[in-house]
């Protein structure tokens, strides 16, 4: 039975998270939807705690059983499993505000996009979630080019996309399965630069859990290192695109990318790891795209280059993540 959305939804060693995802899904007052479980690879009794528990569970699903490759890897799986108009991406350890799916597609369908996108609230997993009533839809149509200097200069992850599926697949936007972190910025690029029109909702619909022992806060230089080997490949796809929200991307996207990632390995890296990575990037290069970034990115952007010692240290003193 083809249903109007697929929710994909990764798993990894996420049975403790099986309830959570099932009853963010059983609120939504959009029902016509079906629920894509990616098992990628789990080793502990993920597979056992879905099964029993999604025999109780209120709306269509199916799952998908693979060898571990990663989040990439397993969103891959759930984008090639669907058959819907619409593929919505969440992870299982965040909640969803009831009216996520309701109205990112009356966004979507309502201007003729093929693509909507929402704002966040981040909270810790013992933080009380935000209560108060959303209200009645919000959201404006802004072209391809708008919506690529909204994500250049507020990252938003996968739950972020709802997108058409068949742009999707005629533009062949898959995941890269050999990025182990931060494989969301590329793709978004990507997905951005092949749309017509968005619809951007402006309301907080996702609630983004932090967890301290996720892979984002991880002290390891492979992460980065394959972070900045899968942009890189963007970068050089983007360049060859034609069109405003392309042109937008070649002239912020890797400055802003690339202090981003900086920013985050001085805080988690050790100094030795953090020049092996810096090696990597030729951060001088995109001195030109300086200018169209904010004013606190253009101040570490000059930091980095002035000294990355000095560089190193004040970001480590400063933030924590």
């Amino acid at each position: 039975m083809s249903h109007l959305i697929d929710v994909i939804i990764p798993m990894y060693n996420r049975a403790d998270c099986v309830l959570n995802i099932i009853r963010q899904l059983e609120k939504q007052t959009f029902k016509d939807f079906r629920a894509i479980f990616v098992n990628d690879g789990s080793t502990d009794n993920t597979a056992e705690v879905l099964e029993q528990e999604l025999q109780k569970a209120k709306f269509d699903f199916t799952i998908i059983t693979k060898l571990n490759g990663g989040a990439g890897s397993a969103r891959n799986a759930g984008i090639r499993a669907s058959d819907s108009q619409w593929i919505s991406f969440v992870d299982s350890d965040d909640e969803l505000r009831p009216q996520f799916l309701e109205y990112l597609y009356s966004a979507a369908t309502s201007s003729g996009s093929d693509l909507a996108i929402c704002d966040m609230m981040t909270r810790f997993k013992d933080e009380s979630a935000e209560t108060e009533p959303l209200g009645d839809l919000r959201y404006n149509t802004i072209t391809p080019a708008e919506a690529m200097k909204h994500f250049c200069t507020k990252w938003f992850g996968p739950w972020g996309l709802f997108m058409n599926r068949e742009m999707a697949f005629e533009n062949e936007l898959f995941f890269d399965e050999n990025c182990i972190y931060n494989e969301d910025a590329p793709y978004i690029s990507e997905v951005i630069a092949a749309c017509n029109k968005v619809a951007k909702v402006d309301m907080k619909l996702y609630v983004y859990i932090l967890s301290n022992g996720s892979l984002h806060r991880s002290p390891r230089l492979d992460k980065f290192l394959s972070a900045v080997e899968s942009f890189k490949k963007t970068e050089k796809k983007l360049l060859s695109t034609k069109n405003d929200a392309a042109e937008v991307f070649n002239g912020m996207g890797g400055a802003r990318f690339y202090i981003a990632t900086l920013r985050r390995a001085a805080v988690q890296l050790s100094i030795k790891d953090f020049k092996t990575l810096e090696n990597e990037i030729k951060f001088k290069e995109y001195k030109y795209q300086f200018k169209n970034l904010q004013l606190s990115q253009k101040i570490a952007c000059y930091l980095f280059l002035f000294s990355k010692t000095l560089f190193y240290y004040a970001m480590k003193s400063v933030f924590n993540d």
